[in-house]
């Protein structure tokens, strides 16, 4: 046991200082930072803004010219134009004047209720005053011919756009409102293994390359090696993805009001939700570990890492899809029986508990199948560690090192 905490805490220590590590987690950590402090850095901005408004700074002014009185009621095309302000201009060149000298964003020559024709400086690809004077010219046309008829706009556009009222009532999970922080947490999971697992198989065929596996392996059982260095990178994993995730949520809440808390959905995440992902996240992550470390052992030169681990890479990228997707029916009996697969339960049981209906004794009946399925592969992935220490040459196959496991 001594064997096993000396090389937990080697590994564990060893990440923790690492450059990687530290400069992953900054860079991370900054970013969520500065994002999420964009509307507080924004309402700064724009209460400068509102000032210089108020010191008489004229803002998105638009020119237009009525030709013959082509709208009668423009006023009505005024209150319908929200951009910003319209301004009559009396000449077509003291309109243009006024948009190439920046007094005005752009002008509208009316040559009929209907017709019109646009003045910019530089035509954008997507240019939304366009569709908006054209809405507001068309409302201003619907306007003026229902009063000829004697017909009241207000009571026409109510007929025609109804106030219809909603109530949703939830007797289950709220499916569409979880979906996206229980996408946000599955992407945690995926990236934390693929990274933190292709680093466990790396790190393993490095001590092979230069002998200092043979060396471990004669100072202590090969069990504390591939158990300590695993669960040793896991804590580091979890610790990183603690801190990113304690920083996220500190950084909304110092700025919910700026963003008018229209992100409570994704942080205010229930308690059993968090339980559940942290403890088949963590299993799940320590089951694949094991996996990634045995690859490692069987390879002798770190530049076969990639080839070696390929299947297993595979099968971990078809679970995160087939999750992924269940995600919209998640009653489906897909996700059923991956929540009791152990190379997908951890994942596809969390997708379960968020979004979904399942009962207690499913979760631990998934737990536990998880559970001993994360000692049995440590068990199988310390006998191929040290059958690995004997074997150098080209990679070998993982169904060799199963054959050559029975027949000792």
């Amino acid at each position: 046991m001594r064997g096993f905490f000396t090389v937990f805490k080697f590994e564990l220590l060893g990440m923790l200082k690492g450059k990687t590590f530290k400069v992953s987690t900054i860079i991370i950590c900054l970013m969520l930072i500065v994002g999420l402090s964009i509307p507080t850095i924004m309402d700064v901005f724009s209460n400068e803004e509102k000032t210089n408004t108020e010191e008489g700074t004229m803002q998105q002014s638009y020119g237009y010219i009525n030709r013959s009185n082509a709208v009668p009621n423009i006023e009505d095309l005024k209150a319908s134009f929200p951009l910003g302000q319209l301004m009559e201009f009396e000449s077509e060149e003291k309109l243009k004047e006024s948009i190439l000298s920046k007094k005005i964003e752009a002008g509208f020559i009316i040559e009929s209720p209907t017709e019109y024709k646009y003045i910019v400086e530089n035509n954008e690809m997507m240019d939304s005053k366009v569709a908006f004077f054209q809405e507001a010219l068309a409302k201003a046309y619907r306007i003026y011919e229902l009063k000829k008829m004697g017909i009241s706009y207000s009571d026409v556009e109510y007929i025609i756009h109804p106030n219809i009222k909603q109530d949703i009532i939830i007797l289950g999970k709220n499916s569409a409102g979880n979906y996206i922080y229980t996408y946000i947490l599955i992407f945690i999971i995926y990236f934390v293994i693929v990274v933190y697992g292709q680093m466990i198989a790396t790190s393993v065929a490095s001590e092979k390359s230069n002998r200092a596996m043979e060396l471990l392996i004669t100072s202590t059982d090969s069990s504390n090696l591939i158990f300590g260095k695993v669960l040793g990178t896991a804590l580091a994993g979890a610790i990183q993805v603690g801190i990113i995730l304690l920083v996220a949520m500190t950084s909304y809440r110092l700025n919910a009001d700026s963003w008018g808390n229209k992100l409570d959905f994704i942080f205010n995440i229930p308690l059993n939700v968090i339980l559940i992902f942290s403890v088949f996240g963590i299993l799940g992550y320590i089951f694949y570990a094991f996996i990634f470390g045995a690859l490692g052992a069987l390879v002798s030169r770190t530049e076969d890492v990639s080839s070696s681990s390929t299947p297993i890479t595979i099968i971990f990228v078809a679970v995160f899809l087939m999750s992924f997707y269940s995600m919209y029916n998640t009653e489906g009996l897909l996700l059923k029986v991956l929540s009791f697969v152990p190379f997908s339960s951890f994942m596809a049981m969390f997708v379960r508990v968020s979004m979904g209906t399942v009962y207690i004794f499913e979760v631990l009946v998934s737990l536990m199948i998880l559970v001993l399925s994360t000692i049995l592969v440590g068990i199988f992935a310390s006998k191929i560690y040290r059958m690995g220490t004997l074997m150098y040459g080209n990679p070998v196959k993982i169904s060799r090192a199963i054959k050559l496991i029975r027949e000792k």
